[in-house]
């Protein structure tokens, strides 16, 4: 009969203390998300390789997905990929906004693939 009483009184200890360690846990990670330093920056600056005018193409928003555009021609997309704009982080979808002036085929697959993942 002792012998059970010590055991429920020391899972009564541990339940306890592991209950104190969640809630300290939890009110430090909470302490954290509150401080400036520790949010994420909201501006992002993107430093193009060339200006529109050198691009061989551009990236911009094209009816809710990204689009790659010819520099030269105002008719419309080359083509529009399948990456909605709606699923990047708003600091890249102000830049596909812009306009993203891309110097050469090897850029352009090495940006697609970053905006895709």
């Amino acid at each position: 009969m002792k012998s059970t009483w010590i055991k429920c009184a020391a899972l009564t200890v541990l339940a306890g203390a592991a209950a104190w360690s969640a809630v300290s846990a939890l009110s430090g990670i909470n302490a954290l998300a509150g401080r400036p330093e520790t949010r994420q920056k909201s501006s992002f600056q993107y430093e193009p390789s060339c200006a529109i005018e050198e691009a061989e193409f551009v990236l911009r928003e094209y009816d809710g997905c990204i689009g790659v555009f010819s520099p030269q021609s105002d008719d419309g997309p080359i083509t529009v990929t399948d990456i909605e704009t709606r699923s990047l982080r708003e600091a890249d979808r102000e830049i596909v906004k812009n306009g993203i002036a891309v110097a050469d085929r090897e850029e352009l697959l090495s940006l697609l693939e970053d905006f895709g993942s």
